[in-house]
């Protein structure tokens, strides 16, 4: 159905993790919660299109044709942007205006669209300007070794910086463990004491709700 291509040997303070997909048929596919914002760079027939999206709390179905490619450049939690802010980013995506074939406008900035071979320079040229941060104090938090903080302060960093409570993120970060050892076969039964949830039907809820599939159906067959 698609070809993917993850970039190896290179490593960000502030990217988590960089992916091309190919199309090689039409249809869709589930993309799911995975605690990051993105740039997203969509090339279809119509064109090519620049998506900033914030993080996401449930799965969206994207529909695709033969031929279609993604790029997608996901951005640590952590890593904030002042002219589109967490908050107010939450499960929203914003199309920025494309100028001529290869450049696009971000707010004062004209950049040149990213390819999979030259996403170091896209990221280096968003740090030296300002664009993107790093909020040290998120990653603290987000890494399990949180800097000394009042609860309160934790709490609105968080929330300013990822649009989510902290509470929310964590269940969403459960979520994608859950995934993962289900996708390796582990019974749900096993899954759900591993992980904590009070029980199998919560956790069989709750993966639900934030991926958009039951165990059942992510579980090899």
């Amino acid at each position: 159905m698609h070809t993917v291509a993850k970039l190896d040997g290179w490593s960000s303070p502030v990217v988590e993790t960089v992916t091309h997909t190919t199309f090689n048929t039409s249809g869709s596919m589930l993309m799911q919660p995975d605690g990051c914002w993105d740039f997203v760079i969509l090339k279809s027939a119509a064109g090519t299109t620049v998506l900033r999206t914030g993080l996401t709390t449930s799965a969206v179905t994207h529909h695709f044709a033969e031929g279609d490619e993604i790029l997608s450049i996901a951005f640590k939690a952590s890593s904030f942007m002042s002219l589109m802010p967490g908050e107010k980013m939450l499960d929203e995506g914003v199309v920025l205006s494309n100028i001529g074939r290869d450049r696009f406008s971000l707010g004062g900035d004209i950049i040149e669209i990213p390819t999979f071979d030259n996403v170091d320079r896209f990221v280096t040229k968003l740090l030296s300007n300002g664009i993107v941060e790093d909020n040290s104090l998120v990653a603290s938090v987000v890494s399990g070794h949180p800097m000394a903080m009042s609860e309160r302060t934790m709490q609105r960093h968080f929330l300013k910086t990822t649009g989510l409570t902290y509470k929310t993120f964590t269940q969403i970060e459960r979520a994608q463990k859950a995934l993962t050892l289900l996708q390796q076969g582990r019974p749900a039964a096993d899954v759900a004491f591993a992980l904590g949830y009070a029980d199998q039907p919560h956790m069989i809820r709750s993966v639900k709700a934030i991926m958009g599939q039951t165990p059942g159906q992510i579980a090899p067959r």
